[in-house]
């Protein structure tokens, strides 16, 4: 409609464009009243170049008055129940004046109005169609596939697969029926097949279990083995200690009750206080010193005495040494002067010489006891423990202790423990793993190196680095360690199992293990969850 008017609009501004240069606005007039054969234009105006009516027409020949006309370039718009087009006339290139046309718009909207009561009636006709044809083949199609449904879904919930759906027809709904029904028989089938392999999977799977523990209670077993001799030593030697502190006790205990009722009644007032202040003083001091410290000390109180001109002074010094007196000599002179003097020293010796026999036997006895309890932590091989709050630091300690008499002849242990978490786990198998990593760096390093133990813990992990500089694990074997019965030691001294059961025992705990290694210098590193490290 739009693009009719706008014709028109341009075919009667071309006919009225010389009527406006000449101005002959009957001509123009004549040409408007042609309008008269197109019912729907109601106003049709022409404007000269002065904006002026030049010439106008109206439908039935009633005036209309015109007020929303505006000079200028082509426009166009929809108002209430009108199209309003306006269109320049040109003439010779220059602005001659204006077409006005206002079509009615009610034909058109009477027309969009049929043409909606005709399409409703046709859709409610259709609807009713389409309501009445659904009715129908919902009896005939959606029947049976209700009944599908319906046992679908009690299958789903039951996990009955022996529930079969009836066929009611040969048709295409009869068929599916049919399928669905081969497919339920053999998901039946093939469900109790897989019950049975999964009941031999079951049975298979406990086997590899014990078969597997078995492994490693002989790897345990293993490296217990080749600790028997070091932690016998380890145990002899606190032992050893024990039974000669115990001798000097017995032999300087019989001197004192004999010897000191006399040597006390006879001795000078003077002589007696600073007697008393000597076996104070050594009775008070507990320190272990070096041979080097013991040399430097000496040599200190023999320069010290020999000031003072005491005679024996070696003596004397080494006797202060023995009693950890490493100072303030000149307190003491009142006795070194003495006639007597090395008589009050002996007896001072033996008096003190008690309790650091004493201490030896504490000092003996609680090494014997970490000897005991790390062996003791080491020896159980079940794993139906508990898994329990375990400070990895100390597991790691309990292993080194039963390699003690490896490491103390040769190798320098390092030790960087870091404030950490304790970790749920199962310490037995962690203990187990720290074993084989430490009996494999005390190999490489030939009892002859040094040993760095890292140990700290970030956000996940705590993460146990343990360094060695022995001669290294070759690139194209670095990737086999973990391979089970893969060992790169000579026969006999070695299964092949000890990395390959750690890995599990960590990966277990959800963790794992790395390894770099060159000559010179190997590292495995244990990361392990601080938070869920074990599996249930």
């Amino acid at each position: 409609m739009k693009n009719n008017t706008i014709i028109n609009a341009t075919l009667i501004g071309d006919y009225c464009a010389v009527p406006l240069a000449f101005d002959m606005s009957e001509n123009a007039s004549e040409t408007l009243n042609k309008l008269e054969n197109i019912p729907s234009i109601e106003v049709g105006i022409v404007y000269n170049a002065k904006n002026e009516i030049f010439a106008e027409f109206y439908k039935n020949g009633k005036k209309v008055l015109v007020t929303n006309h505006e000079r200028g370039d082509s426009w166009n718009k929809f108002e209430e129940d009108f199209l309003v087009v306006s269109k320049p006339i040109f003439y010779e290139n220059e602005l001659a004046g204006t077409i006005y046309l206002r079509v009615s718009t009610l034909e058109l909207t009477n027309k969009i109005r049929e043409y909606i009561i005709t399409m409703g009636v046709l859709l409610f006709f259709l609807f009713t169609i389409n309501y009445v044809l659904a009715s129908y083949l919902q009896r005939i199609l959606s029947g049976p596939i209700l009944k599908l449904t319906r046992a679908t879904r009690e299958i789903s919930n039951v996990g009955n697969y022996k529930l079969r759906v009836q066929k009611q027809g040969n048709d295409e709904i009869g068929l599916l029926v049919e399928e669905y029904n081969k497919m339920l028989a053999q998901i039946f089938e093939r469900e109790e097949a897989l019950k049975r392999k999964t009941k031999e999977l079951t049975k298979t799977l406990g086997d590899l279990k014990q078969m597997q523990q078995k492994l490693v209670n002989s790897e345990k077993l293993v490296a217990l083995g080749q600790l028997i001799a070091g932690v016998a030593h380890e145990i002899n030697t606190p032992l050893g200690a024990i039974r000669s502190s115990i001798g000097n006790i017995k032999s300087a205990l019989l001197y004192v009750l004999n010897e000191y009722p006399r040597f006390v009644t006879h001795l000078p007032a003077n002589q007696k206080r600073v007697f008393y202040i000597l076996v104070k003083d050594s009775l008070s001091k507990k320190q272990l010193l070096t041979s080097k410290e013991e040399r430097a000390y000496k040599n200190s109180i023999m320069a010290s005495l020999e000031k003072h001109a005491i005679k024996n002074a070696y003596f004397f010094a080494d006797a202060f040494v023995d009693m950890m007196i490493f100072e303030n000599i000149e307190k003491y002179l009142d006795i070194l002067k003495a006639e007597n003097a090395e008589a009050i020293f002996d007896i001072a010796y033996k008096i003190t010489g008690l309790q650091r026999s004493i201490d030896n036997i504490d000092f003996a006895a609680d090494r014997a006891s970490k000897v005991v309890f790390a062996l003791k932590n080491s020896s159980r091989i079940n794993s139906y423990d508990e898994q329990v709050l375990t400070d990895v630091s100390e597991g790691i300690e309990n292993v080194l202790i039963l390699y003690n008499n490896q490491i103390k002849h040769g190798i320098e242990v390092v030790r960087n423990y870091k404030p950490i978490p304790e970790i749920l786990c199962y310490s037995d198998e962690l203990n187990q793993v720290w074993t084989n990593i430490l009996h494999n760096a005390i190999y490489a390093m030939d009892l002859k190196g040094k040993l760095v133990i890292n140990v700290h813990s970030d956000k996940e992990y705590v993460i146990v680095s343990i360094t060695d500089n022995g001669k290294g694990i070759p690139p194209d074997e670095i990737d086999k360690i973990f391979n089970p019965f893969y060992t790169t030691k000579p026969t006999g001294e070695g299964t092949g199992i000890g990395l390959y059961i750690s890995k599990g025992i960590i990966e277990k705990h959800k963790g794992k293990i790395e390894v770099e290694s060159k000559p010179g210098k190997t590292t495995f590193s244990v990361y392990l969850p601080i938070h869920g490290s074990a599996e249930g």
